[in-house]
């Protein structure tokens, strides 16, 4: 402590004589001073009137090392100080406070930059400066929207309030801009999306048409364009470009074709293959007349594009275009116009890939459950009694002949008609005797379950078929009363069959048994016991498959009777009872799907 204070003399000693000869400006070198010897001593030599903060007043003690061998100007050295211990002074007139400083980055949001502009952070720049105190230091980097600040604790926290109810409207506007900005993007790549889907969709065709014969057919074929249709002819060379969505193209072809004399007709057929890409193309590049188009149509494709529409009436009668869609809607369907006799030969080249007519397919399924038990029994009752005389061992035989045993262990699943009892009453000495009944059961049970739902289906097309009860059941309500609803116990089969041309059936296959267990009734209503399987599958026309199977095994061993003797060896048995049950389930999922043949 002593030399603490030589050294701070010291110094203050080097203050005054370097300000002597300097005016504002000093060299000093302190070495282990008190902050606040420090603080008094620069506060002599600038001639400041000096007052500590309560909360800044516990740093006074702190130790100064600091060599200043060149002049430097006094404020610089007492701000310089104050800041390293964490401490600025704030300026009242003409006495200088010591307060515990802080520092904050204050940031603009990018989204406010990006939809107000640069003059909301010019204003956040504003409003900080006017808000901070004389000796505080603020830093600013546009570049990167923000700004530093170096204040007293106490205007720190202010600035963070008022920055915070600032900001918040401007954030507001901006997020609210931007969602707008966001729908109208979406909006945007909806209509591009949209856009690049229907172009896909159209298809360029070029012919050539006499002049006369094209001003024949051109207010039919200006009629017959769809919306996203168009058209150029060359009378000079006598070439028509047409530009037409696919659905549409086979009307346009029937136009020309009129026009130059040409029979033309549109033939649909259903496509086995999973994967037709290929079949279109060999078709379009190979096969098709210059006045031919090929389309595929799929429900899945058709419902995305929305093309699919509902089928018409012609005259309160069922067209020829209804019935045909009314007879399937899963499976692809290949739209062939041309001439008749190329559609006929595409017919007869791909004949295991077109049909004219779908398959039927039936689909038969086989669950079987099988389960098997086996239970075993084993029980004593036996007492020892006074009999007030003496007689020749003997016994009796019957069931329920004896009661009040001392030890008492029957066989727990004895009853009337199952199982067996015998009761023995021995006499050997005089006033004694000896009462015993030994109960016995073995059971074996075996049961077999099953199930054969049988479906036929269009090739492609979904079906279901399912057989069962509904249960009912109670439930009350303070609304209500007591009303009664039922609960489905169904076999249901749900199946998607798709054939291929090599003979495979690949089926989606959903498969569900349900059926009330009554064993485990509660209040007289039985809960449900479900087993189910989804899954996908592929199968040769005819043959059997299986697709699941459960087993289910439980063993349970019981055993009661007096602790300790019952462990004894042989002489155990007159102590408890001994009870085996196990049961074995076995459940298994056929499935044999087959083509019907016309």
């Amino acid at each position: 402590m002593k030399r603490i204070n030589i050294c701070a003399l010291i110094a203050f000693i080097l203050l005054t004589s370097n300000s002597v000869f300097a005016g504002k400006q000093i060299s000093a070198e302190f070495f282990g001073a008190k902050l606040g010897t420090v603080v008094d001593a620069l506060s002599k030599i600038a001639n400041k009137n000096i007052i500590w903060d309560r909360e800044a007043v516990k740093k006074k003690d702190s130790l100064v090392y600091l060599s200043f061998r060149k002049p430097v100007d006094v404020d610089k050295v007492f701000k310089l100080i104050l800041k390293n211990y964490g401490l600025i002074y704030v300026k009242q007139g003409n006495i200088y406070e010591i307060k515990v400083a802080d520092t904050a980055l204050f940031t603009l949001p990018p989204i406010v930059t990006k939809y107000l502009g640069k003059n909301v952070f010019d204003g956040l720049v504003e409003l900080i400066k006017s808000n901070v105190s004389s000796s505080a230091e603020v830093k600013v980097y546009p570049t990167g929207n923000a700004i530093s600040v170096w204040d007293t604790k106490e205007n720190i926290n202010k600035l963070r309030t008022l920055v915070e109810e600032y900001l918040k409207p401007i954030v507001a506007e901006a997020e609210k801009l931007a969602k707008t900005e966001e729908e109208k993007m979406q909006k945007l790549r909806e209509l591009e999306a949209k856009k690049a889907e229907v172009e896909s969709l159209l298809i360029k065709k070029e012919v050539y048409v006499d002049p006369e014969k094209f001003k024949d057919i051109e207010d039919e074929l200006i009629s017959a364009l769809s919306s996203y249709g168009s058209y150029k002819y060359d009378p000079k060379t006598g070439k028509l470009t047409i530009i037409e969505m696919k659905t549409n193209l086979p009307k346009i072809s029937k136009i020309i074709a009129k026009a130059q004399k040409i029979h033309i007709r549109t033939k649909c057929y259903y496509v086995r293959a999973l994967e037709p890409a290929e079949l279109l193309m060999t078709i379009k590049e190979n096969y098709l007349s210059k006045y031919g188009s090929i389309i595929f149509k799929s429900k899945e494709i058709s419902r995305a594009l929305g093309v699919e529409k509902e089928a018409g009436r012609e005259g309160g009668r069922t067209s020829a275009r209804e019935k045909e869609k009314s007879i399937i809607t899963s499976l692809p369907k290949l739209c062939i116009t041309d001439k008749p006799e190329i559609i006929e030969k595409i017919y007869k080249d791909f004949s295991e890939l077109l049909l004219k007519r779908p398959y039927q397919i039936a689909i038969e399924a086989r669950i079987v459950q099988v389960e098997s038990g086996y239970k075993k029994d084993l029980g004593i009752q036996w007492t020892p009694s006074g009999i007030g005389s003496i007689g020749d061992i003997g016994y009796s035989l019957g069931r329920g002949s004896i009661t009040n045993f001392m030890f008492d262990f029957p066989a727990q699943n004895v009853a009337t008609g199952k199982g067996a009892s015998i009761s023995i009453g021995l006499v050997k000495v005089p006033n004694f005797s000896l009462d015993l009944q030994l109960s016995a059961l073995e059971q074996i049970g075996k049961s077999k379950l099953l199930s054969r739902p049988k479906i036929v289906t269009i090739d492609g097309e979904g079906a279901e078929i399912s057989q069962g009860i509904e249960i009912p059941y109670q439930s009350s309500s303070a609304q209500y009363g007591t009303n009664v609803q039922f609960k489905e116990a169904v076999l249901k089969l749900n199946v998607i069959p798709r054939t291929t041309p090599d003979g495979n059936i690949i089926m989606n296959i959903e498969l569900t048994q349900d059926f009330p267990d009554f064993g485990k009734a509660v209040l007289g209503q039985p809960p449900i016991s479900t087993k189910s399987i989804t899954s996908k599958v592929i199968a040769k026309d005819g043959t059997t498959i299986v697709i699941g199977g459960i087993l289910e095994k439980s063993e349970e061993i019981a055993e009661y009777g007096v602790p300790g003797l019952r462990k004894i060896p042989l002489l155990g048995w007159l102590f408890k009872n001994k009870s085996i049950n196990i049961t074995n389930k076995e459940l298994l999922i056929f499935i044999t799907p087959k083509i019907i043949y016309e």
